[in-house]
Protein backbone atom coordinates (compact mmCIF):
# COMPACT_ATOMS: atom_id res chain seq x y z
CA UNK A 1 0.00 0.00 0.00
CA UNK A 2 0.94 3.65 -0.16
CA UNK A 3 -0.96 6.42 1.60
CA UNK A 4 -0.56 8.72 -1.41
CA UNK A 5 -2.81 6.44 -3.45
CA UNK A 6 -5.83 8.19 -1.95
CA UNK A 7 -4.98 11.01 -4.37
CA UNK A 8 -4.80 8.55 -7.29
CA UNK A 9 -8.26 7.23 -6.45
CA UNK A 10 -9.80 10.69 -6.24
CA UNK A 11 -8.05 11.80 -9.45
CA UNK A 12 -9.33 8.71 -11.26
CA UNK A 13 -12.93 9.05 -10.05
CA UNK A 14 -13.21 12.86 -10.02
CA UNK A 15 -10.34 14.36 -12.04
CA UNK A 16 -11.89 17.82 -12.31
CA UNK A 17 -13.18 18.02 -8.76
CA UNK A 18 -11.45 20.73 -6.71
CA UNK A 19 -8.96 19.20 -4.30
CA UNK A 20 -7.34 22.33 -2.82
CA UNK A 21 -8.37 25.96 -2.44
CA UNK A 22 -5.71 28.44 -1.36
CA UNK A 23 -6.57 32.15 -1.45
CA UNK A 24 -7.76 32.63 -5.08
CA UNK A 25 -6.13 29.43 -6.35
CA UNK A 26 -8.09 26.24 -7.03
CA UNK A 27 -6.37 22.93 -7.83
CA UNK A 28 -8.24 19.92 -9.17
CA UNK A 29 -7.44 16.35 -8.21
CA UNK A 30 -5.87 15.63 -11.60
CA UNK A 31 -3.69 18.76 -11.27
CA UNK A 32 -2.74 17.82 -7.71
CA UNK A 33 -1.67 14.33 -8.75
CA UNK A 34 0.45 15.69 -11.59
CA UNK A 35 2.18 18.14 -9.24
CA UNK A 36 2.86 15.36 -6.74
CA UNK A 37 4.30 13.17 -9.51
CA UNK A 38 6.61 15.92 -10.77
CA UNK A 39 8.08 16.40 -7.30
CA UNK A 40 8.30 12.61 -6.84
CA UNK A 41 10.40 12.42 -9.99
CA UNK A 42 12.60 15.31 -8.85
CA UNK A 43 13.24 13.74 -5.45
CA UNK A 44 14.05 10.41 -7.05
CA UNK A 45 16.45 12.14 -9.46
CA UNK A 46 18.12 13.80 -6.45
CA UNK A 47 18.81 10.36 -5.00
CA UNK A 48 16.11 10.33 -2.32
CA UNK A 49 15.08 6.74 -1.73
CA UNK A 50 12.95 4.49 0.43
CA UNK A 51 13.39 5.21 4.13
CA UNK A 52 15.20 8.51 3.60
CA UNK A 53 13.87 11.49 5.55
CA UNK A 54 12.60 14.64 3.83
CA UNK A 55 11.79 17.68 5.98
CA UNK A 56 8.94 20.06 5.13
CA UNK A 57 9.30 23.53 6.56
CA UNK A 58 6.20 25.47 5.58
CA UNK A 59 2.67 26.36 6.58
CA UNK A 60 -0.72 25.41 5.15
CA UNK A 61 -0.27 25.93 1.43
CA UNK A 62 -0.46 23.72 -1.69
CA UNK A 63 3.30 23.14 -1.72
CA UNK A 64 3.03 21.48 1.69
CA UNK A 65 0.37 19.06 0.43
CA UNK A 66 2.39 18.30 -2.72
CA UNK A 67 5.59 17.76 -0.71
CA UNK A 68 3.86 15.57 1.88
CA UNK A 69 2.37 13.19 -0.67
CA UNK A 70 5.40 13.20 -3.02
CA UNK A 71 7.71 12.18 -0.18
CA UNK A 72 5.65 9.23 0.98
CA UNK A 73 4.86 8.32 -2.65
CA UNK A 74 8.52 7.45 -3.31
CA UNK A 75 8.76 5.48 -0.05
CA UNK A 76 10.63 8.19 1.85
CA UNK A 77 9.54 9.56 5.25
CA UNK A 78 8.09 13.06 5.53
CA UNK A 79 9.26 15.00 8.60
CA UNK A 80 6.78 17.83 9.12
CA UNK A 81 8.31 20.70 11.09
CA UNK A 82 6.93 23.98 12.34
CA UNK A 83 8.25 26.71 10.00
CA UNK A 84 8.40 29.06 13.00
CA UNK A 85 10.91 26.88 14.81
CA UNK A 86 14.17 28.59 15.73
CA UNK A 87 17.62 27.66 14.41
CA UNK A 88 18.30 26.06 17.79
CA UNK A 89 15.22 23.83 17.50
CA UNK A 90 15.79 23.06 13.82
CA UNK A 91 19.36 21.91 14.46
CA UNK A 92 18.07 19.44 17.06
CA UNK A 93 15.35 18.04 14.79
CA UNK A 94 17.66 17.72 11.81
CA UNK A 95 20.42 16.15 13.91
CA UNK A 96 17.94 13.60 15.21
CA UNK A 97 16.34 12.49 11.92
CA UNK A 98 19.23 13.28 9.51
CA UNK A 99 17.20 14.24 6.43
CA UNK A 100 18.67 14.08 2.94
CA UNK A 101 16.40 16.89 1.73
CA UNK A 102 14.42 19.90 2.98
CA UNK A 103 11.49 21.48 1.16
CA UNK A 104 10.74 24.96 2.47
CA UNK A 105 8.70 28.08 2.05
CA UNK A 106 10.31 31.51 1.78
CA UNK A 107 12.21 32.99 4.71
CA UNK A 108 13.82 29.73 5.84
CA UNK A 109 17.13 29.91 3.97
CA UNK A 110 19.24 31.45 6.73
CA UNK A 111 18.15 28.81 9.24
CA UNK A 112 18.74 26.01 6.78
CA UNK A 113 22.18 27.39 5.83
CA UNK A 114 23.29 27.24 9.47
CA UNK A 115 22.13 23.66 9.75
CA UNK A 116 23.84 22.61 6.50
CA UNK A 117 27.21 23.63 7.91
CA UNK A 118 27.07 20.63 10.25
CA UNK A 119 24.92 18.21 8.23
CA UNK A 120 26.78 16.63 5.32
CA UNK A 121 23.90 14.17 4.88
CA UNK A 122 21.60 17.07 3.86
CA UNK A 123 22.16 17.08 0.09
CA UNK A 124 19.13 18.84 -1.39
CA UNK A 125 17.16 21.96 -0.46
CA UNK A 126 14.07 22.86 -2.48
CA UNK A 127 12.42 26.22 -1.87
CA UNK A 128 9.46 28.22 -3.05
CA UNK A 129 11.78 31.25 -3.20
CA UNK A 130 15.22 29.66 -3.68
CA UNK A 131 18.47 31.27 -2.63
CA UNK A 132 21.96 30.29 -3.76
CA UNK A 133 22.45 26.53 -3.57
CA UNK A 134 18.71 25.80 -3.44
CA UNK A 135 16.41 24.31 -6.09
CA UNK A 136 13.29 26.11 -7.30
CA UNK A 137 9.99 24.40 -6.50
CA UNK A 138 8.40 26.09 -9.53
CA UNK A 139 11.15 24.88 -11.88
CA UNK A 140 10.52 21.32 -10.73
CA UNK A 141 6.86 21.74 -11.60
CA UNK A 142 7.88 23.00 -15.04
CA UNK A 143 10.67 20.55 -15.90
CA UNK A 144 9.76 17.09 -14.58
CA UNK A 145 7.37 14.43 -15.82
CA UNK A 146 3.88 14.26 -14.32
CA UNK A 147 3.83 10.44 -14.47
CA UNK A 148 4.96 8.44 -11.45
CA UNK A 149 3.80 5.14 -9.99
CA UNK A 150 3.57 5.11 -6.19
CA UNK A 151 6.04 2.74 -4.56
CA UNK A 152 4.22 -0.27 -3.16
CA UNK A 153 5.09 -0.59 0.54
CA UNK A 154 4.29 -2.78 3.49
CA UNK A 155 1.44 -1.14 5.42
CA UNK A 156 3.69 -0.82 8.47
CA UNK A 157 6.38 1.10 6.58
CA UNK A 158 7.07 4.52 8.15
CA UNK A 159 5.36 7.42 6.38
CA UNK A 160 5.72 10.46 8.61
CA UNK A 161 7.80 11.66 11.55
CA UNK A 162 6.26 14.35 13.74
CA UNK A 163 8.40 15.80 16.49
CA UNK A 164 6.70 16.06 19.82
CA UNK A 165 8.18 16.47 23.24
CA UNK A 166 6.53 13.11 23.50
CA UNK A 167 5.40 11.55 26.72
CA UNK A 168 8.90 11.85 28.18
CA UNK A 169 9.38 15.63 28.31
CA UNK A 170 11.86 16.15 25.47
CA UNK A 171 11.52 16.43 21.70
CA UNK A 172 11.32 13.03 20.01
CA UNK A 173 10.19 12.03 16.53
CA UNK A 174 6.98 10.00 16.66
CA UNK A 175 7.10 7.69 13.63
CA UNK A 176 3.71 6.99 12.06
CA UNK A 177 3.17 4.27 9.47
CA UNK A 178 1.06 4.27 6.31
CA UNK A 179 -1.42 2.03 8.16
CA UNK A 180 -1.44 4.26 11.26
CA UNK A 181 -2.46 7.27 9.21
CA UNK A 182 -4.77 5.44 6.81
CA UNK A 183 -6.91 3.99 9.60
CA UNK A 184 -6.90 7.21 11.61
CA UNK A 185 -7.97 9.50 8.77
CA UNK A 186 -11.00 7.38 7.82
CA UNK A 187 -13.37 8.93 10.34
CA UNK A 188 -14.95 11.43 7.94
CA UNK A 189 -15.55 8.81 5.24
CA UNK A 190 -16.32 5.70 7.28
CA UNK A 191 -17.89 7.06 10.47
CA UNK A 192 -19.60 10.20 9.18
CA UNK A 193 -20.36 8.86 5.69
CA UNK A 194 -19.24 12.06 4.00
CA UNK A 195 -17.71 12.25 0.53
CA UNK A 196 -16.81 14.69 -2.27
CA UNK A 197 -19.39 17.20 -1.10
CA UNK A 198 -17.17 17.89 1.93
CA UNK A 199 -15.62 21.33 2.25
CA UNK A 200 -12.90 20.80 4.86
CA UNK A 201 -11.21 23.75 6.53
CA UNK A 202 -7.47 23.34 7.20
CA UNK A 203 -7.00 26.22 9.58
CA UNK A 204 -4.79 24.63 12.23
CA UNK A 205 -1.25 23.70 11.11
CA UNK A 206 -0.83 20.67 8.86
CA UNK A 207 2.60 19.99 10.35
CA UNK A 208 0.61 19.15 13.50
CA UNK A 209 -0.74 15.58 13.71
CA UNK A 210 -4.30 16.76 14.41
CA UNK A 211 -4.35 19.11 11.42
CA UNK A 212 -2.84 16.59 9.02
CA UNK A 213 -5.02 13.62 9.92
CA UNK A 214 -8.40 15.28 10.35
CA UNK A 215 -8.31 18.19 7.93
CA UNK A 216 -5.96 17.10 5.14
CA UNK A 217 -5.90 13.31 4.97
CA UNK A 218 -9.48 12.88 6.14
CA UNK A 219 -10.86 15.24 3.52
CA UNK A 220 -8.65 13.92 0.69
CA UNK A 221 -9.61 10.32 1.48
CA UNK A 222 -13.26 11.36 1.16
CA UNK A 223 -12.37 13.11 -2.15
CA UNK A 224 -13.58 16.40 -0.68
CA UNK A 225 -12.13 19.89 -1.03
CA UNK A 226 -9.48 21.16 1.40
CA UNK A 227 -9.56 24.90 2.07
CA UNK A 228 -6.04 25.88 3.13
CA UNK A 229 -5.41 28.76 5.52
CA UNK A 230 -1.76 29.71 6.03
CA UNK A 231 -2.38 32.33 8.71
CA UNK A 232 -5.30 33.02 11.03
CA UNK A 233 -6.30 36.61 10.35
CA UNK A 234 -10.02 36.92 11.11
CA UNK A 235 -10.72 40.25 9.29
CA UNK A 236 -9.29 38.76 6.07
CA UNK A 237 -10.49 35.23 6.71
CA UNK A 238 -14.18 35.90 7.31
CA UNK A 239 -15.14 37.14 3.80
CA UNK A 240 -13.38 34.10 2.35
CA UNK A 241 -15.15 31.79 4.82
CA UNK A 242 -18.53 33.18 3.82
CA UNK A 243 -17.93 32.01 0.25
CA UNK A 244 -16.33 28.69 1.19
CA UNK A 245 -19.39 27.24 2.95
CA UNK A 246 -17.26 24.94 5.10
CA UNK A 247 -18.96 21.69 6.12
CA UNK A 248 -16.23 20.07 8.21
CA UNK A 249 -13.20 21.02 10.29
CA UNK A 250 -11.06 19.98 13.20
CA UNK A 251 -10.03 23.05 15.19
CA UNK A 252 -8.41 23.90 18.51
CA UNK A 253 -10.31 25.77 21.27
CA UNK A 254 -8.47 29.02 20.47
CA UNK A 255 -10.15 29.10 17.02
CA UNK A 256 -13.59 28.45 18.52
CA UNK A 257 -12.89 31.31 20.92
CA UNK A 258 -12.08 33.61 18.00
CA UNK A 259 -15.16 32.58 16.03
CA UNK A 260 -17.25 33.27 19.12
CA UNK A 261 -15.83 36.58 20.31
CA UNK A 262 -13.88 38.27 17.50
CA UNK A 263 -15.69 41.39 16.19
CA UNK A 264 -15.15 40.29 12.57
CA UNK A 265 -17.30 37.21 13.24
CA UNK A 266 -20.31 39.19 14.40
CA UNK A 267 -22.43 38.39 11.33
CA UNK A 268 -20.69 35.20 10.23
CA UNK A 269 -23.01 32.46 8.99
CA UNK A 270 -21.64 29.01 9.84
CA UNK A 271 -24.87 27.11 9.17
CA UNK A 272 -23.06 24.98 6.56
CA UNK A 273 -20.78 23.49 9.24
CA UNK A 274 -22.07 19.96 9.84
CA UNK A 275 -19.11 18.58 11.76
CA UNK A 276 -16.95 20.80 13.97
CA UNK A 277 -14.37 18.87 15.99
CA UNK A 278 -12.45 20.37 18.90
CA UNK A 279 -9.14 18.84 19.90
CA UNK A 280 -5.55 19.58 20.77
CA UNK A 281 -6.45 21.04 24.17
CA UNK A 282 -9.36 20.98 26.64
CA UNK A 283 -12.38 22.97 25.45
CA UNK A 284 -13.91 25.09 28.20
CA UNK A 285 -17.64 24.72 28.71
CA UNK A 286 -17.97 28.51 28.48
CA UNK A 287 -16.64 28.55 24.90
CA UNK A 288 -18.66 25.46 24.01
CA UNK A 289 -21.91 26.96 25.27
CA UNK A 290 -21.32 30.42 23.79
CA UNK A 291 -20.38 29.00 20.37
CA UNK A 292 -23.36 26.64 20.28
CA UNK A 293 -25.67 29.43 21.34
CA UNK A 294 -24.33 31.84 18.71
CA UNK A 295 -24.23 29.49 15.72
CA UNK A 296 -26.76 26.81 16.72
CA UNK A 297 -24.12 24.17 15.94
CA UNK A 298 -22.71 21.38 18.11
CA UNK A 299 -18.99 21.07 18.73
CA UNK A 300 -17.80 17.48 18.94
CA UNK A 301 -15.00 17.33 21.49
CA UNK A 302 -12.28 14.74 20.85
CA UNK A 303 -8.97 13.55 22.22
CA UNK A 304 -5.71 12.43 20.72
CA UNK A 305 -1.95 12.61 20.85
CA UNK A 306 0.77 12.56 18.22
CA UNK A 307 1.84 9.06 19.25
CA UNK A 308 -1.67 7.83 18.31
CA UNK A 309 -1.75 9.35 14.81
CA UNK A 310 -3.45 11.26 16.64
CA UNK A 311 -7.20 10.65 17.17
CA UNK A 312 -8.13 8.35 20.05
CA UNK A 313 -11.75 9.26 20.84
CA UNK A 314 -14.44 11.77 19.98
CA UNK A 315 -18.07 12.70 20.32
CA UNK A 316 -19.20 12.03 16.75
CA UNK A 317 -22.45 12.80 14.97
CA UNK A 318 -23.77 9.23 15.36
CA UNK A 319 -23.72 9.06 19.15
CA UNK A 320 -25.17 11.20 21.97
CA UNK A 321 -22.90 14.22 22.44
CA UNK A 322 -21.47 14.46 25.96
CA UNK A 323 -19.50 17.71 25.76
CA UNK A 324 -17.92 17.30 29.17
CA UNK A 325 -16.25 14.14 27.87
CA UNK A 326 -13.96 13.49 24.90
CA UNK A 327 -16.28 10.82 23.55
CA UNK A 328 -15.98 7.16 22.67
CA UNK A 329 -12.93 5.40 21.19
CA UNK A 330 -12.64 5.60 17.40
CA UNK A 331 -13.14 2.30 15.51
CA UNK A 332 -10.66 -0.50 16.33
CA UNK A 333 -9.15 1.46 19.25
CA UNK A 334 -9.44 0.23 22.83
CA UNK A 335 -9.12 2.59 25.80
CA UNK A 336 -8.50 1.46 29.37
CA UNK A 337 -7.62 3.12 32.66
CA UNK A 338 -4.61 1.73 34.53
CA UNK A 339 -3.17 2.37 37.96
CA UNK A 340 0.51 3.06 38.63
CA UNK A 341 1.25 -0.66 38.58
CA UNK A 342 -0.32 -1.14 35.13
CA UNK A 343 -3.43 -2.89 36.42
CA UNK A 344 -6.86 -2.01 34.94
CA UNK A 345 -9.25 0.11 36.99
CA UNK A 346 -13.03 -0.09 37.20
CA UNK A 347 -15.59 2.19 35.55
CA UNK A 348 -15.58 5.64 37.12
CA UNK A 349 -12.18 5.22 38.78
CA UNK A 350 -9.52 7.75 37.85
CA UNK A 351 -6.12 6.63 36.54
CA UNK A 352 -3.76 6.80 33.57
CA UNK A 353 -5.34 6.61 30.11
CA UNK A 354 -3.85 3.79 28.02
CA UNK A 355 -4.83 2.58 24.58
CA UNK A 356 -4.11 0.05 21.87
CA UNK A 357 -5.08 -0.09 18.21
CA UNK A 358 -3.88 0.39 14.62
CA UNK A 359 -3.24 4.08 15.30
CA UNK A 360 -0.40 3.55 17.80
CA UNK A 361 2.92 4.80 16.42
CA UNK A 362 5.78 2.55 15.35
CA UNK A 363 7.90 4.28 17.98
CA UNK A 364 10.17 7.26 18.51
CA UNK A 365 12.61 7.50 15.60
CA UNK A 366 15.96 6.04 16.55
CA UNK A 367 14.96 5.81 20.22
CA UNK A 368 14.09 2.18 21.09
CA UNK A 369 14.55 2.60 24.83
CA UNK A 370 12.28 5.65 24.98
CA UNK A 371 9.72 3.78 22.89
CA UNK A 372 9.69 0.87 25.36
CA UNK A 373 9.01 3.35 28.15
CA UNK A 374 5.66 4.42 26.70
CA UNK A 375 4.54 1.28 24.81
CA UNK A 376 4.32 -1.60 27.28
CA UNK A 377 2.59 -4.95 26.76
CA UNK A 378 0.89 -3.57 23.67
CA UNK A 379 -0.55 -0.53 25.47
CA UNK A 380 0.42 3.09 24.79
CA UNK A 381 0.69 4.89 28.13
CA UNK A 382 -0.42 8.46 27.46
CA UNK A 383 0.48 10.29 30.66
CA UNK A 384 -3.08 11.67 30.73
CA UNK A 385 -5.35 11.08 33.73
CA UNK A 386 -9.04 10.30 33.32
CA UNK A 387 -11.87 7.81 33.77
CA UNK A 388 -14.42 5.92 31.68
CA UNK A 389 -18.14 6.20 32.43
CA UNK A 390 -20.69 3.41 32.22
CA UNK A 391 -21.23 4.10 28.49
CA UNK A 392 -17.53 3.96 27.68
CA UNK A 393 -17.07 7.73 27.24
CA UNK A 394 -13.70 9.10 28.34
CA UNK A 395 -13.36 12.09 30.65
CA UNK A 396 -9.95 13.69 31.12
CA UNK A 397 -9.16 15.10 34.54
CA UNK A 398 -5.45 15.90 34.59
CA UNK A 399 -1.92 15.19 33.48
CA UNK A 400 0.65 12.78 34.80
CA UNK A 401 3.31 14.34 32.59
CA UNK A 402 4.95 17.73 33.16
CA UNK A 403 3.09 19.50 30.39
CA UNK A 404 1.39 22.81 29.58
CA UNK A 405 -1.06 22.94 26.66
CA UNK A 406 -1.27 26.42 25.15
CA UNK A 407 -3.21 27.30 21.98
CA UNK A 408 -3.41 23.60 21.14
CA UNK A 409 0.37 23.05 21.34
CA UNK A 410 2.08 20.85 23.92
CA UNK A 411 4.85 22.60 25.80
CA UNK A 412 7.00 20.37 27.96
CA UNK A 413 8.32 22.21 30.96
CA UNK A 414 11.70 20.49 30.93
CA UNK A 415 12.55 21.79 27.44
CA UNK A 416 11.79 25.41 28.34
CA UNK A 417 13.39 25.21 31.78
CA UNK A 418 16.61 23.89 30.22
CA UNK A 419 16.77 27.01 28.05
CA UNK A 420 15.95 29.50 30.82
CA UNK A 421 18.51 28.03 33.24
CA UNK A 422 21.23 28.86 30.69
CA UNK A 423 20.59 32.57 31.28
CA UNK A 424 23.45 33.88 33.44
CA UNK A 425 21.04 35.68 35.75
CA UNK A 426 18.95 32.59 36.59
CA UNK A 427 19.76 30.24 39.49
CA UNK A 428 16.60 28.12 39.39
CA UNK A 429 13.37 27.98 37.37
CA UNK A 430 10.02 26.22 37.29
CA UNK A 431 7.18 26.53 34.78
CA UNK A 432 3.48 26.61 35.56
CA UNK A 433 0.39 26.84 33.41
CA UNK A 434 -2.01 29.70 34.16
CA UNK A 435 -5.64 29.14 33.05
CA UNK A 436 -6.62 31.31 30.08
CA UNK A 437 -10.01 31.25 28.37
CA UNK A 438 -8.66 31.77 24.83
CA UNK A 439 -5.44 29.71 24.93
CA UNK A 440 -6.38 27.12 27.54
CA UNK A 441 -3.25 27.93 29.50
CA UNK A 442 -0.43 30.44 29.24
CA UNK A 443 3.09 29.86 30.51
CA UNK A 444 4.44 31.51 33.64
CA UNK A 445 8.10 31.13 34.54
CA UNK A 446 8.92 31.16 38.26
CA UNK A 447 12.56 32.26 38.57
CA UNK A 448 15.11 32.48 41.35
CA UNK A 449 17.72 35.09 40.27
CA UNK A 450 21.41 34.30 40.56
CA UNK A 451 23.05 36.08 43.52
CA UNK A 452 23.61 39.70 42.59
CA UNK A 453 21.75 39.41 39.26
CA UNK A 454 18.72 41.52 38.46
CA UNK A 455 17.18 40.22 35.23
CA UNK A 456 13.78 41.62 34.28
CA UNK A 457 10.86 39.76 32.72
CA UNK A 458 11.36 41.24 29.25
CA UNK A 459 14.98 40.12 29.22
CA UNK A 460 14.00 36.55 30.11
CA UNK A 461 11.31 36.43 27.44
CA UNK A 462 13.69 37.83 24.80
CA UNK A 463 16.25 35.20 25.78
CA UNK A 464 13.66 32.44 25.33
CA UNK A 465 12.67 33.71 21.88
CA UNK A 466 16.25 33.25 20.66
CA UNK A 467 15.98 29.50 21.19
CA UNK A 468 12.31 28.56 21.29
CA UNK A 469 9.22 28.89 19.13
CA UNK A 470 6.98 31.71 20.33
CA UNK A 471 4.29 29.43 21.74
CA UNK A 472 6.86 27.85 24.09
CA UNK A 473 7.97 31.17 25.55
CA UNK A 474 6.56 32.38 28.88
CA UNK A 475 4.06 35.22 28.79
CA UNK A 476 4.63 36.02 32.44
CA UNK A 477 7.74 35.93 34.64
CA UNK A 478 7.65 35.95 38.44
CA UNK A 479 10.80 36.31 40.54
CA UNK A 480 10.97 34.50 43.90
CA UNK A 481 13.57 33.85 46.60
CA UNK A 482 13.35 30.06 46.57
CA UNK A 483 11.67 27.15 44.75
CA UNK A 484 10.97 24.12 46.93
CA UNK A 485 11.14 20.68 45.29
CA UNK A 486 9.95 17.19 46.13
CA UNK A 487 12.07 14.02 46.18
CA UNK A 488 11.82 13.73 42.37
CA UNK A 489 13.07 17.30 41.89
CA UNK A 490 9.67 18.59 40.81
CA UNK A 491 8.70 22.07 41.98
CA UNK A 492 6.22 21.88 44.84
CA UNK A 493 6.10 25.57 45.83
CA UNK A 494 8.00 28.85 46.03
CA UNK A 495 8.37 31.88 48.23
Amino acid sequence: MNLSQMVDRAASDLPDHVALVFQDLKISYSELLKSINRLSNALTRAGVGQGDRVVTLMGNRPEFVISYFATIRIGAICVTLNPLCTSYELSHYVGDCKPVAIISASGQSSKIAKVREHADYLRTVISIEPQEGEISFDEIQRDFSDEYQAVDLDENSPAVIIFTAGLLGRALGATLSHRNLDTNCSLLLDVCRRGPETHGLALIPLFHAFGASTNLLGTIKAAGTVYLVDKVDFPRLIPWLKEARITYSGMVPMVYYGLTYHPSCKDLDLSSLEIGISGGAPLSMEIYEKFCEKYRIHIYHGYGLTEASPVVSWNNINIPNKPRTVGLPVPDVTIAIHDDDGSPLAVGVEGEVVLKGPNVMLGYFGKPNETKTVIRNGWLYTGDIGFLDEDGYLTLTGLKKDLIITSGFNVYCQEVEEVIIRHPGVADVALVGVPDLMRGEVIEAIIVPENGAKPDDREIIRFCKEYLSRYKCPRKVTFVREITRDSRGKASGWK
